[in-house]
């Protein structure tokens, strides 16, 4: 399948979201504190909140976007739905084997994205606090 096949297959929302936080067009504050920690290369453990639809998604995939290459994208960044993968079994398995495997790539820390976070169970919440 060639990279035109699979850009049709995708849904219109992830086909047209945007890959640099500039093309974002609200959070003004937001966006330039999160250029200024990229800058320094600082970017710290981020909490974003807010009802669905208002880009708390599409902010951190754009600073991923912006933070490596395409190659180095699935290597650095582990993005899971945590209403799909809530339990204590994907916080031990998946999200530990990533965080600890190295890579060929030097580009800085890795990223892991738990959206819908408040879904995941007591266990699996905890767990992450202990690794």
């Amino acid at each position: 399948m060639t990279v035109g096949e699979v850009s049709k297959n995708l849904p219109w929302v992830e086909k047209y979201r945007p890959s640099k936080l500039e093309e974002l067009i609200s959070h003004d504050d937001i966006i330039k504190t999160i250029n200024q920690f990229m800058k320094e290369n600082q970017l710290p453990h981020l909490l974003f909140y807010g009802p669905p639809g208002t880009g708390k998604t599409s902010t951190i995939l754009a600073c991923a976007r912006q933070m490596y290459t395409p190659q180095q994208f699935n290597s650095m960044v582990l993005e899971l739905n945590a209403s799909d993968d809530r339990g204590i079994g994907i916080v031990r398995g998946q999200i530990l084997s990533f965080a600890s495997t190295r890579t060929i790539f030097k580009a800085g820390p890795k990223l892991i994205i738990l959206d819908e976070a408040d879904a995941m169970t007591n266990d699996a919440q905890n767990a992450l606090r202990r690794n």
